[in-house]
């Protein structure tokens, strides 16, 4: 099955990264942030200066106490940040390789099949793995035991700057994606589904067995996991679920049950028009923004963005890269408002209607600032969201019953279909200046609260 959508649209940017990829080794302190992960209460395991195995637990969630959040190195717990109401922010973990790692059971390829599926949740929830199983409704970590419709494997985003597929696929053995594919296929009763850029064909993903392919096509989000569920699988109601799961973290569950040892590295894009080196990095699992930057150079009075301009979260260089994210993004972080720039003919000026003359060279890439570019207004609906918005869904009549809080109108408007990165579009588009991406969210937490 093909997914080909028309409703969207792909920002040119200027910064795209080069498909080369370096390695980063040498980081001296790692940091976990439990913030990554919406929903979960951390309970610590560890106290400061104690010598952790790499694969050790450092905390685990108090609503689910299976689900262990392990070290990416061996090292030393350096410090523990509290914040507000003793709310976890970060830990520090100094880096000692010689500390040792933990080990599990290793499983010949064909003999995955054979396991309990109790006793594969068991080993990814012990080996810091099961993290990166998510299910939706409310994109949060999935719940063990409690086994979806269906699993979904995402393969390349559409977002600005996202990691290419081909540079990911060249660095994982094809054994360790359909291992990984065999251990998701004892966790659900329905299909698992991978689904990839109808313009990249690749061996390694032809050659899968026991999945069903799909492949995608049009402008962003065709990329976004909720694209693909709506058409293949749909969120029928706030019971139904499904689990998703990025292909680099398939590969990674398929190496630990092919060899028993853990791997927490992954393949990130660096990006962006403020920085001079933009490429492929392959990366640890809470490996310090500074030390991805520390040989690059980056503009004076620039925004660090964990993830992608549209659905990333700003960040700052003694913060490590979120757990999902696979892009790195360095934009000018200026303010300033033009005098009168509704004026002009608007030649530079990005613009999805055709408000100004640059229209005319829709293929031109574009520098963006964080400016906004205008204050909030009231909601206007002219259509520019809809025009973005491939889901069956109707954007602004949603919004307007999450600002009312109904929830009875949400649930028919199809909230529990909806994430807040399927609406990022939205928010950069919209002549509202609404946080369109932040109103979902509040949204989908009432409707997780009302139960």
């Amino acid at each position: 099955m093909n997914i080909h959508i028309r409703k969207g649209h792909d920002l040119k940017l200027v910064g795209a990264p080069a498909k080369s990829v370096q390695d980063i080794n040498d980081s001296a302190f790692i940091k976990l942030h439990p913030s990554d992960f919406p929903g979960v209460k951390p309970k610590l395991l560890v106290k400061v200066g104690e010598t952790l195995k790499k694969g050790q637990a450092v905390y685990n969630d108090k609503n689910n106490p299976n689900i262990l959040f392990t070290s990416p190195n061996a090292g030393i717990v350096e410090d523990i940040c509290f914040g507000e109401r003793r709310r976890i922010e970060f830990i520090t973990i100094r880096v000692d390789e010689n500390a040792g790692e933990m080990s599990f059971d290793q499983y010949a390829l064909g003999k995955i099949y054979e396991l309990d599926p109790t006793d594969v949740t068991d080993i990814l929830c012990k080996s810091g793995l099961w993290p990166a199983l998510r299910r939706r409704p409310f994109s949060k970590i999935a719940i063990p035991h409690l086994p979806p419709k269906a699993i979904f494997i995402s393969t390349m985003s559409t977002a600005p700057f996202a990691a290419d597929l081909e540079v990911i696929l060249d660095k994982i053995p094809k054994d360790n994606i359909q291992a990984g594919i065999n251990v998701l296929q004892l966790l659900t009763t329905g299909s698992v589904n991978l689904v990839s850029p109808k313009k990249v064909i690749n061996s390694k993903l032809s050659e899968l067995q026991n999945i069903q392919q799909h492949t995608y096509s049009g402008p962003h989000p065709s990329g976004n996991v909720g694209i693909h569920v709506s058409q293949i699988d749909p969120i029928k109601n706030k019971d139904d679920s499904i689990w998703y799961i990025s292909i680099q973290d398939v590969g990674l569950i398929g190496n630990l049950f092919l060899t028993g040892k853990q791997n927490y590295r992954k393949i990130i894009t660096v990006a962006g028009s403020s920085i001079a080196d933009r490429m492929h990095y392959s990366v640890n699992r809470g490996t310090l923004i500074s030390d991805i930057l520390s040989k690059n150079k980056v503009e004076k009075d620039s925004r660090i963005i964990s993830g992608d301009v549209l659905s990333g979260s700003i960040s700052k260089l003694d913060n490590a890269i979120g757990y999902y994210h696979e892009s790195l993004t360095v934009i000018p972080d200026e303010i300033n408002r033009e005098f009168l720039g509704w004026i002009g003919p608007g030649l530079s000026k990005y613009s999805l209607s055709y408000t100004f003359l640059s229209t005319l060279f829709p293929k031109r890439e574009k520098v963006l600032s964080t400016a906004m570019n205008g204050g909030k207004r009231a909601i206007l609906p002219i259509g520019a969201i809809e025009k973005v918005m491939p889901l069956d869904i109707l954007p602004t009549m949603l919004l307007k019953s999450i600002i009312a809080n109904d929830i009875e109108t949400m649930e028919q408007l199809g909230i529990y279909e909806c994430d807040p990165e399927d609406f990022a579009l939205c928010s950069f588009t919209d002549a509202s200046k609404m946080d369109i991406t932040g109103i979902i969210q509040d949204g989908l937490n009432l409707a997780e609260a009302e139960g």
